[in-house]
């Protein structure tokens, strides 16, 4: 009976953290990590509250997405991500394609890991097979080119502790989800720094 109830709480607790943050690894993408610290609703996030103008409705043009040493796998394309990843984006209220602007967000994917789906319907709970996506950006003031914002944010997931693996195309799936958990706090943070207050 001890068996049964221990294995039902790690199965809800493996539920619960099904997504979770971790902590993002320097890629080399922005200038300087040890200046990152948590933000509202980043994990790293850095700014300089000095050089930039806040205003009621702020719009920041979404700029380049990098790709810094990323690669396809079985299920997972790059090129999906970066598609997910401005799809996302500019559903929220901050980032927009309008070139009108006076800020500009640059992107970099600086990992991309689909983990195990096998290891992940075996023991995702523990922390196996795990996917892991990090993406990091710079807000930079177009007229000068000085970077007053920068954020790195990396998340993980067990797919459910392996559920959404048992169709074959977990991946995909799991990706789309980080992708999007990620932009919505990406918009989150932005409008917390630039709205005004």
């Amino acid at each position: 009976m001890k068996y049964v109830q221990l294995t039902i709480i790690l199965l809800v607790g493996g539920l619960f953290s099904a997504v979770q943050a971790a902590s993002p690894k320097p890629s080399g993408y922005l200038s300087d990590y040890k200046r990152l610290t948590e933000g509202e609703h980043l994990e790293a996030y850095w700014i300089d509250l000095s050089q930039i103008e806040r205003v009621d409705e702020p719009k920041i043009l979404l700029g380049e997405i990098s790709l810094s040493g990323v690669k396809d796998h079985k299920d997972v394309k790059v090129s999906d991500c970066v598609a997910w990843l401005k799809d996302a984006l500019l559903k929220g209220v901050v980032i927009t394609d309008s070139n009108a602007q006076k800020y500009r967000l640059d992107l970099a994917i600086t990992h991309l890991d689909p983990g195990s789906a096998a290891k992940r319907i075996l023991a995702g709970e523990f922390g196996m097979g795990h996917a892991l996506l990090q993406i990091e950006g710079k807000v930079v003031y177009i007229e000068s080119g000085e970077v007053v914002a920068e954020f790195a944010e990396r998340r993980r997931s067990s797919g459910a502790i392996g559920i959404e693996d048992l169709d074959g195309h977990g991946g995909r799936h799991i990706f789309e989800h980080l992708v999007n958990l990620i932009s919505a706090d990406i918009n989150s943070e932005l409008l917390a720094s630039f709205i005004k207050r």
